[in-house]
């Protein structure tokens, strides 16, 4: 979205409101001008809304957009004092969030990315759609030097090597470590290829150093500590992504990585990583699931077999 804007409105200045802690990734882009951190719970505290409302209307904005589509940050439009607010219209916006928009649009595209973009249409901006729009990632130069000194350090190359993710945020996510062992193995023999296993909390380490222990291959890496931007700097330098829809899929496609999206109880056609050249693999649908966050039941993920990732791999080594 923000590269869309500045490509249309090259003098625009933009602002980014954030309660998570990406805004370390945000501070980086220089098409964004500032990045307020908002505190989670601010609705519930009256002196830090007063405050958040003085700093907001003190910037003088001329519109207000919500992608998010909730309450809170329908709410954040209408603090930010902005002539213009636009936002989804309901079912896409929750909360009744949509009752303090101007603009309210009703989506037609699949993927979120190009559903976000459908909101610059009351703006007049040119938008590609359909895994077309561009992200415009800007890399600054003390994460290149630390991400080519850590390949360096774990006896890598640019581009030869990929980032494999075990990890996922719900339990229903998670592919099983052993087929990740059989991937990893299976592409060090096809093609002499190494992979590095990025890991997060503690807990992701014990399935990281586990998966690298047990891949029979001396063409495995288990990556260091990373924050989010040496994070970004490994991945732009792989050959491709393997693991499951997480944050990192969608950091590898945003530097344009490559991607081996393994789903289930996601949709890739909504959540999918973006772009065109990206695979995603879904054996068994399990969107539909009550409980799919918390199920521990990773069924649909244990569809998907070692030779269903090993063709895709097949795909992104032949170019």
């Amino acid at each position: 979205m923000v590269a869309a804007i500045k490509a249309h409105l090259p003098n625009s200045k933009i602002t980014w409101l954030v309660d998570c802690g990406v805004e370390s990734i945000l501070k980086t882009q220089p098409m964004i001008d500032s990045v307020i951190r908002i505190k989670k719970g601010f609705l519930k505290r009256p002196i830090e809304l007063v405050s958040l409302r003085r700093e907001l209307k003190e910037a003088t904005f001329d519109i207000a957009i919500d992608p998010q589509g909730l309450l809170k940050s329908a709410i954040l439009t209408r603090l930010s004092g902005a002539k213009r607010r636009i936002g989804f219209a309901s079912p896409q916006s929750r909360e009744q969030a949509w009752r303090l928009y101007h603009d309210r649009i009703l989506p037609r595209s699949d993927h979120l990315v190009d559903r976000h973009l459908e909101l610059l249409k009351p703006l007049s901006i040119p938008i590609p759609g359909n895994h077309l729009a561009t992200f415009n990632w800007t890399e600054p130069q003390e994460v290149s030097i630390e991400s080519d000194e850590v390949l360096t350090t774990l006896g890598l190359k640019t581009k030869g090597f990929l980032c494999v993710n075990p990890s996922a945020g719900w339990p229903s996510k998670v592919w099983p470590r052993e087929r990740y062992t059989e991937v990893i193995q299976c592409a060090a023999s096809m093609y002499q290829v190494y992979s590095v296993v990025i890991w997060g909390s503690p807990a992701e380490k014990e399935d990281a150093e586990w998966i690298v222990a047990n891949s029979k291959t001396n063409l495995v890496r288990l990556a260091p500590p990373t924050q989010l931007m040496l994070l970004s700097g490994i991945l732009k330098r792989a050959i491709a992504y393997v693991g499951s829809d997480t944050g990192p899929m969608h950091l590898s496609a945003a530097v344009g990585t490559r991607c081996i999206g393994l789903f289930g109880p996601t949709d890739p056609r909504i959540v999918g990583a973006y772009g065109e050249r990206n695979i995603s693999i879904q054996k068994q649908d399990a969107t539909q699931d009550s409980d799919r966050r918390s199920n521990p039941d990773n069924y649909a993920m244990r569809a998907i077999q070692v030779d269903d990732v090993l063709r895709s791999i097949s795909v992104v080594m032949q170019g």
